[in-house]
């Protein structure tokens, strides 16, 4: 006949396998080639008053602008800003004359936007707002693919928006 166990006794077993998986996740971590610091800077860069841009950002990445920056050049009407996200997120709104090349299905969208990028003497990326990563992504792929003038609008549609400058809906 099988004795039941207490309370106690079956919480105690508990806390000890939660104890031994921390303790196994921690050494595989710091072990593992593909491990996450465990302490570290996660939040934004600041690089200026006026510019945040994600931590992953590096000085050899293309030019991050700020809103003033990405207006100007939006005024110009030289430049051609390019939203990453999703389709969806697009056609419910983005900015006035923007093109959609959502990072995530980049192949599919390319050869559409492709044509109109050759001329372009300064490419704009956006994505939702600093945290968002894709227009950086997406910066870093038209650079290599050998693009000049490629620019990241950290902002994005969230700083556009607040500012109350032009936006459209639909494709």
């Amino acid at each position: 006949m099988r004795q039941r166990q207490s309370f106690s006794s079956v919480l105690l077993k508990a806390a000890g396998i939660v104890c031994a998986g921390f303790v196994i996740g921690i050494l595989n971590n710091s072990f593992s080639p593909r491990g996450i610091e465990l302490v570290g800077n996660w939040g934004n860069k600041v690089i200026s008053d006026s510019l945040v841009v994600p931590n992953s950002y590096e000085p050899e990445d293309p030019e991050a602008v700020t809103l003033s920056q990405a207006l100007k050049s939006f005024e110009s009407e030289k430049a051609v800003f390019l939203d990453c996200r999703v389709k969806e997120d697009f056609d419910s709104g983005h900015i006035k004359g923007a093109l959609s090349l959502p990072w995530e299905e980049f192949e599919v969208y390319f050869p559409e936007v492709k044509s109109s990028l050759g001329d372009a003497k300064e490419i704009v990326a956006y994505c939702d707002g600093t945290e968002c990563e894709l227009s950086l992504l997406l910066a870093r792929e038209l650079a290599q693919l050998g693009y000049q003038g490629v620019k990241v609008f950290f902002g994005g549609w969230l700083e556009w928006t607040r500012a109350g400058l032009p936006v459209e809906k639909g494709s």
